[in-house]
């Protein structure tokens, strides 16, 4: 609920600055302040699932399924590998589905515990189908679709807490930089949520986890096959 609530502000903010400042900011909106210049290919991809020895059919779960424990899991695999940016940057792109609210991600690890990431709102059918409390600011939220984001981020694991924790260092929509105390007080919730999400997954633990320029430094266990229970909407 707290994740909701934080949700639900940052949509009021946005929503409020559209309203007052009309057209100007929707452009500004529109036009994307930084695009993080990484590609992947086929190849990247399969690289990924070999690497973690995923199985990965048409039935697959994307990053919003797991995050609203809308997933099936069967198996387990141990997984000690480097996932370079090409790979995550497959795997997010690849593992998007009819419940995914995000398109065109890209992924780059810059340094120690630092990434960045861009990529454009789709939909947000998805969303309102898992939030309906979120119907009333609709209007406001038709007017972020296919909106550009950019973000940098630390990302990193407390093995004292075993949790993975970061703070938003950089959030810009198109190329409106939104403060970045109100981007980590209102998504810290969501950070918990994520959490929450992942100890919930059946398979998962980590015994080591790093960010750094070459990728994610993993070491676990994952899923061998993590599918979606179904559309939010259903």
């Amino acid at each position: 609920m707290k994740f909701l609530k934080g949700l639900i502000k940052f949509i009021l903010v946005i929503v409020v600055l559209l309203v007052v400042a009309g057209g100007g900011i929707l452009f500004l909106m529109s036009s994307p302040a930084k695009v993080v210049d990484v590609t992947y290919t086929e190849q990247d991809f399969q690289s990924y699932l070999e690497k973690g020895g995923i199985v990965f059919d048409e039935n697959h779960a994307s990053a919003e399924d797991i995050f609203a424990g809308n997933v099936i899991t069967t198996g387990q695999v141990s997984v000690t590998a480097t996932v370079t940016n090409q790979e995550l940057t497959a795997i997010a792109n690849r593992s998007m589905n009819d419940n995914s609210v995000m398109k065109n991600v890209k992924i780059k690890c810059i340094g120690d515990d630092e990434l960045i990431m861009s990529a454009e709102i789709g939909s947000i059918a998805p969303l309102i189908e898992q939030f309906p409390i979120l119907e009333r600011f609709e209007a406001g939220l038709r007017l972020i679709e296919n909106k550009p984001v950019y973000m940098h981020a630390t990302l990193f694991y407390d093995e004292n807490t075993q949790k993975f924790d970061g703070v938003t260092k950089e959030l810009y929509i198109g190329r409106i930089k939104i403060p970045t105390n109100q981007a980590n007080n209102n998504l810290e919730a969501g950070g918990t949520a994520l959490n929450n999400a992942i100890s919930n997954l059946n398979g998962f633990s980590v015994n080591s986890f790093k960010v750094n320029e070459e990728g994610f430094h993993f070491d676990g266990t994952i899923p061998e096959n993590i599918q979606s229970a179904g559309s939010f909407g259903n």
